[in-house]
């Protein structure tokens, strides 16, 4: 028999506003290497990148390559990073490095990420994951550009149907919840792959633009 599929609306992507990040960033719990951890989730939160790219990628000057084995689109990416950044990379792949010394495996390092970032929502209750983190980069540059396209190519998706999802918040909304980004000044920034400029805002890495 023919099964007609009746189309269903698609959640919202869940993302974490300034308040939250605030808390987050503030909460002291029992857990070990609590501030690594932080410093990694701020890294996710200001990259974009999915879990699986800061660990796999390696470290060429102010890029993070990911090998195109290791990126979901199947295209090698090139995610810009500014010193901090690269700092908490380093210090990534160095307790990868440790933490695979010791017998243990790579999906288990890459799980715990995602566990203590749960730990901490749910202490704090927040409904969010650890990719709500890619979703926050992602609605806070849409804010930020204005530009939904750039964001697209940004978060390395290959369609922009894809990226279409963060436009489903107006702006007054995400003012609201990332007034640290509304209230800078607008200044303009050149994309120097497409040599064309867009408005942007003062706080945004140059590295970005």
């Amino acid at each position: 028999p023919k099964i007609k599929m009746m189309p269903t609306e698609k959640n919202k992507p869940k993302y974490i506003n300034d308040i939250n990040w605030d808390r987050i960033m503030s909460i002291e719990i029992n857990q070990t290497k609590l501030d690594f951890y932080k410093r990694a989730f701020t890294l996710y939160r200001d990259t974009g990148m999915r879990r699986s790219e800061a660990i796999l990628g390696r470290l060429e000057g102010h890029f993070l390559i990911v090998d195109a084995k290791h990126s979901k689109t199947g295209i090698e990416k090139e995610i810009p990073l500014d010193s901090n950044q690269i700092g908490i990379v380093n210090e990534l792949h160095n307790e990868k490095d440790t933490f695979l010394n010791n017998g243990n495996s790579i999906d288990t390092f890459k799980n715990n990420f995602t566990k203590v970032f749960k730990k901490i929502c749910n202490k704090l209750e927040i409904d969010a994951s650890l990719h709500s983190l890619r979703h926050t980069f992602a609605v806070r540059r849409y804010l930020q550009t204005k530009d939904l396209y750039r964001v697209c190519k940004e978060l390395g998706h290959t369609s922009i149907l894809t990226t279409e999802i963060y436009a489903r918040f107006s702006f007054a909304r995400l003012e609201q919840d990332f007034p640290t980004l509304s209230k800078v000044p607008k200044i303009r920034v050149l994309d120097t792959q497409k040599g064309a400029t867009h408005n942007s805002q003062s706080k945004v890495s140059p590295l970005w633009n």
